[in-house]
C-alpha cells in the first residue's frame, strides 16, 4: 500500500468503536470531523460514544475479566497474545504510519518509528507476563506469601499527541498483569487507536477483552473513570486533565498513573563536545514539533558560549525542512491545531514585550503551500528570566527560552524551580559533574548527554508532572496489587481464657 494510495481514500480508515469483540458505530449525537492538521481538511468524521455505550464496553471489560477465556490464560499465553499483536502490527506499519501522520501532523519518518516503537514497548511487557511474582517469609510458627493480582477493567485516555505509542506502552503493560481494558482515545486524533482495534481482534483476544470507544474527554472520559467497575485509570495529557482526573477518580477511590505536563531544563556545561552538544540540544528542544511533554524547553548555558552556540542552533533550525508530513523528505509537520499555533504566536509576543529577544520564528509559517496548516516554526528567545511566562508555563510547542548562568548551583536552582518535574537534560563530558547536577535537579527523568525513553527505562514525573511510572518492571507493580496470604502452620491458641 502506497502513501500516494491510501492518503487518496478513506477505505482503509476505521471510524467504528469496538465493543465487546464487535465494531459499531458511536451512537451519541453529531459526528465530529477528524481534521488533518497539514491543510485543516477533514479526513472523515467519527460518532463518539454514548453513554449506554460507556456503559457497554465496562460491562464487556468487566464480564471477560471474571470469564474463564480470560483468567484460565497464564501469564505466558497473555504474552504469547501480545506478541501476536506486535507481529501484525510490525506487518501493518506502512499503513498505520500513514494514518498517524494524517491524523496528527508528525512526518512519515517519524511515525513509521513510532508504530516500530509501539511494537517493541507490546513485546517488552509480552516478556514480562511470565514473570510476575509474588514474594514469601518464613514467619516461625506461621509464614506468609505475596500474590501480585491484576486490578480487573483499566480505564485508559489517551492523548493527541503520539496517540498509538501512548496507547501502546500502559495497554500492553496492563493486559501483561491480566487486566482487562476500556480505551478512549483523544476525539482530535483516535485513528490509529481505532485501527488498532482491528489486530487486536485478528490477534485472538477473547471478545469483551479489549475495548477502544472514542469521545470527549468531559463526557465520555468522564464516565469511563467514574465508572464503579473501572479499578484504575491510565491517563496521559496536561497536569489540567491529570487534576480532572483525580477529582473525579476519588468517588469511587480509584487510583490512576497520570502522566502529565512538563516544562524540561537542558544544562550545558563548559565542557561539552560542542557539535554533539548543539544537535543534543536541537533534538531535546524541537523533535516532534516540541508537542511532547518532555521536550527540553529552557536552556540553560555559561554566557561565555552563549551568542556562539545559540547561533549555531538558529543556524541549524533554519535548514530543517518544513513540508507536506506524508512526503519522507519532511522533518518538521504542523501543530495539531491551529489554536496551538495563535497560543505560541500570543506567547512568544507577551515575551518581547517583557524583554526578551527573539532570535528565530514566533510567527505562523505562511510559506506557499503551507499557509492553510497549522505551521510554526522551531522558535528561540534569549534574554528570558526565571519569572516571564515563557519560562514557567508550558507552551507545548516549538519554543526554546534561553537563558545565562554565572553559578551551576543557581542553574539548578532555577531550572527546579518549576511546577513540573518530568524530564530534565544535562550536557557536560565531566562525568562527576554530570552526576551531581542529575542527582539534584528535581525530575523523574534525567537525560545526561542523551534523550528519548524506551521500554525499559522507568518513566514519570517529580511534583506536578504525574504520579506513577510506565515503562520497566516498575510498570507491572503500577498495574497489579499486592494480596498479603499468611498461614498457620501450628494448631491455633485462642486469645480468650475461657
Amino acid at each position: 500500500m502506497t502513501v500516494t494510495a491510501l492518503a487518496n481514500t478513506k477505505a482503509d480508515i476505521t471510524t467504528n468503536l469496538y465493543i465487546n469483540g464487535k465494531s459499531v458505530r458511536g451512537e451519541e449525537g453529531k459526528a465530529v470531523a477528524i481534521v488533518n492538521p497539514y491543510d485543516n481538511s477533514e479526513i472523515c468524521s467519527i460518532n463518539p460514544a454514548s453513554n449506554r455505550q460507556v456503559d457497554n464496553a465496562v460491562a464487556s471489560a468487566y464480564d471477560a475479566f471474571r470469564d474463564h477465556s480470560w483468567t484460565s490464560l497464564t501469564g505466558r499465553d497473555r504474552g504469547a497474545l501480545l506478541f501476536k499483536l506486535a507481529t501484525l502490527l510490525r506487518e501493518d506499519l506502512e499503513a498505520f504510519a500513514i494514518i498517524e501522520t494524517m491524523d496528527t501532523g508528525i512526518p512519515i519518518r517519524e511515525t513509521r518509528m513510532e508504530v516500530a516503537t509501539s511494537a517493541m514497548h507490546i513485546e517488552y511487557f509480552a516478556g514480562w507476563a511470565g514473570k510476575i511474582e509474588g514474594s514469601y517469609q518464613d514467619l516461625g510458627s506461621r509464614f506468609n506469601y505475596t500474590r501480585r493480582e491484576p486490578f480487573g477493567v483499566i480505564g485508559q485516555i489517551v492523548p493527541w499527541n503520539t496517540p498509538l505509542k501512548l496507547m501502546a506502552r500502559g495497554f500492553s503493560a496492563a493486559v501483561a498483569c491480566g487486566n482487562t481494558m476500556v480505551i478512549k482515545p483523544s476525539i482530535v486524533a483516535p485513528l490509529t487507536n481505532l485501527r488498532f482495534a482491528e489486530i487486536v481482534d485478528e490477534a485472538g483476544f477473547p471478545p469483551g477483552t479489549i475495548n477502544v470507544i472514542t469521545g470527549s474527554g468531559h463526557t465520555v472520559g468522564k464516565a469511563i473513570v467514574e465508572h464503579p467497575k473501572v479499578r484504575k485509570v491510565i491517563f496521559t495529557g496536561g497536569t489540567q486533565g491529570g487534576q480532572e482526573i483525580l477529582q473525579q477518580s476519588v468517588k469511587t477511590i480509584t487510583p490512576a498513573v497520570l502522566e502529565l505536563g512538563g516544562k524540561g531544563p537542558i544544562i550545558v556545561c563548559e565542557d561539552i563536545d560542542w557539535d554533539e552538544a548543539v544537535d543534543g540540544v536541537l533534538t531535546q528542544a524541537f523533535a516532534r514539533k516540541a508537542e511532547v511533554c518532555f521536550a527540553g524547553t529552557r536552556l540553560f548555558i555559561p554566557p561565555k558560549l552563549h551568542d556562539r552556540f545559540v547561533s549555531a542552533l538558529a543556524e541549524k533550525v533554519a535548514k530543517i525542512p518544513m513540508g507536506p508530513p506524508l512526503e519522507g523528505t519532511t522533518q518538521l509537520g504542523p501543530l495539531m491545531t491551529a489554536d496551538r499555533v495563535s497560543d505560541l504566536v500570543e506567547h512568544v509576543k507577551t515575551a518581547k514585550k517583557q524583554g526578551a529577544k527573539v532570535v528565530c520564528g514566533g510567527e505562523k509559517v505562511m510559506d506557499d503551500g503551507l499557509e492553510r496548516g497549522n505551521y510554526f516554526p522551531p522558535t528561540i528567545v534569549t534574554g528570558v528570566t526565571p519569572d516571564m511566562s515563557v519560562a514557567q508555563e508550558e507552551l507545548f510547542g516549538p519554543v526554546l527560552c534561553v537563558m545565562t548562568y554565572d553559578d551551576l548551583d543557581e542553574a539548578i536552582e532555577v531550572a527546579n524551580d518549576s511546577e513540573f518535574g518530568l524530564a530534565a537534560y544535562v550536557w557536560s563530558n565531566d562525568i562527576r559533574k554530570s552526576n551531581h547536577i542529575a542527582n539534584r535537579l528535581e525530575s523523574g527523568n534525567v537525560f545526561i548527554n542523551s534523550y528519548g525513553y524506551q521500554s525499559e527505562i522507568p518513566f514519570g514525573g517529580y511534583k506536578m508532572s504525574g504520579i506513577g511510572r510506565e515503562h520497566g518492571a516498575e510498570a507491572m507493580h503500577e498495574y497489579t496489587q499486592t494480596k498479603s496470604i499468611t498461614v498457620g502452620m501450628e494448631r491455633f491458641q485462642s486469645r480468650f481464657d475461657i
